[in-house]
């Protein structure tokens, strides 16, 4: 398959990384509310890149049984997300921390000075 047959296969291909993406964030920050059996199927599948099949050897269960406990684990991190939203606020703490930078560096660059002076200098104390 080529890497670019028009827009819409790399934004096919980019849409499924970008949600694969944002299912690992979530399984970082709600991972830990799982179940101990679906973080070890969720661990194995994602993070060790076993197939469906090699996963549920691994676990003594079939391959129907693992593809619905990962299933059943995605539905309950979106759950999770849905409910308190700490994925949502992150990316607006990362959006604010980029906009004050930026609103940072156009003040450096129209003064020409370093508004934190403290950085200018070697300001460490000797006793």
């Amino acid at each position: 398959m080529p890497l670019f047959r028009g827009g819409a296969v790399l934004a096919k291909e980019e849409l499924i990384l970008s949600r694969r993406l944002f299912v690992n964030q979530l399984y970082d920050l709600y991972g830990p509310l799982l179940t101990e059996k679906q973080r070890e199927a969720w661990e194995l599948h994602e993070f060790s890149d076993l197939s469906l099949s090699e996963t549920a050897e691994k676990l003594g269960a079939s391959r129907q049984a693992v593809h619905d406990l990962i299933s059943r684990s995605r539905e309950r991190l979106e759950e999770l997300e849905a409910l308190l939203g700490f994925h949502r606020r992150e990316e607006g703490f990362e959006e604010e921390i980029r906009s004050l930078r930026m609103v940072l560096e156009e003040r450096r660059g129209s003064t020409g000075t370093n508004p934190r002076p403290e950085e200018d200098h070697d300001v460490r104390r000797t006793s």
